[in-house]
């Protein structure tokens, strides 16, 4: 089975499933106290050429690991549609236990493939 690439014009195709990860932190350091399993994590993005569009919203992680600070989420062909190469911003969102609310601005970056 030849390898699939992700190139242009869409560097991830419609129907593609990917896994986005991202270790947080707090103050420049992981922090389990604060990184908490116990909270809900969501991100979303947009694709901020006009007209502006989310690639994703409030899509909740799927896996959290507080001790080393890595929230992962799975995202299927179901959640989005094709994203273009080029760098998009975001936010990841923690909503802990007791409602306080905490957020990490995030860029991803989809790349065209380098031969």
């Amino acid at each position: 089975m030849p390898r699939q690439v992700w190139g242009e014009p869409d560097a991830v195709p419609v129907g593609s499933d990917v896994t986005l990860e991202a270790v947080l932190m707090v103050d420049g350091a992981i922090s389990p106290t604060r990184i908490t399993s116990s909270g809900v994590y969501s991100v979303s993005i947009e694709n901020t050429s006009l007209p502006v569009q989310p690639i994703l919203t409030d899509e909740l992680s799927d896996a959290v690991t507080a001790s080393s600070g890595l929230i992962r989420w799975d995202i299927t062909s179901a959640q989005t549609s094709s994203w273009p190469a080029g760098i998009f911003g975001g936010d990841i969102k923690l909503v802990d236990s007791g409602g306080k609310i905490t957020y990490w601005p995030v860029s991803l970056r989809i790349r065209s493939v380098i031969d």
